[in-house]
């Protein structure tokens, strides 16, 4: 097996620009988040893709779409690549989470992975369920190049699976909205070619 996978963030939200905790609410882009997502299908466009896979939140269906009309990909949704449930602190202040929250964030400070938030779940369960897709998307695009559009948290967790890094070194990783990265997985091996890259996003 040889997969090319492309990692694409959703472009930009309402919540995202006003730094609200957001996992599971439905929310679509701005014109702004638009405009990203029209730019980052541009240049997958030249990429040459096979197939594309989306979480099934609207943010990043709707950055499938702008693949999709440029490709004539149609865009297949898989849970396991939403992001992360937050719980009963979805849609809260970020800024704010420490005094909001802080028996759950020291217990994250210490060991993220295994933190739960009330009603949610772990990093650890985050990446895995990613990873885990991942791996079952390229086993059916053997010698093919896959397109996943997805949120922060799972690429991370892609891309802390791909360079053998613990959930915990999450943070070691930046996924900017609209910005792409690319690994490729093979029977013998996995290895990231780029991360995080906002090239084509300079104008915007």
């Amino acid at each position: 097996m040889s997969v090319k996978v492309t990692l694409l963030r959703h472009g930009e939200t309402k919540a995202n620009r006003e730094n609200i905790v957001l996992g599971t609410s439905n929310v679509g882009l701005t014109s702004v988040g638009k405009s990203q997502a029209y730019a980052s299908a541009l240049r997958i466009s030249k990429l040459s893709p096979d197939a594309v896979y989306t979480s099934p939140y609207n943010r990043a269906i709707e950055t499938a779409q702008y693949i999709s009309k440029l490709t004539g990909l149609e865009p297949k949704p898989k849970p396991e690549l939403q992001e992360m449930d937050s719980g009963e602190m979805e849609g809260t202040d970020a800024t704010r989470m420490t005094e909001l929250f802080p028996e759950y964030m020291a217990r994250w400070k210490r060991d993220a992975s295994t933190t739960r938030p009330p009603g949610g779940e772990t990093l650890g369960e985050v990446h895995s369920r990613a990873w885990k897709s991942t791996l079952e998307i390229s086993n059916e695009h053997d010698g093919e190049h896959v397109v996943i559009v997805t949120h922060m948290f799972p690429i991370q967790g892609i891309l802390c699976n791909a360079l053998g890094l613990h959930s915990n070194q999450y943070n070691k990783i930046s996924i900017d909205l609209g910005s792409l990265s690319s690994i490729y997985i093979s029977s013998a091996d996995t290895s990231v070619q780029y991360m995080n890259s906002t090239q084509h996003l300079e104008n915007i």
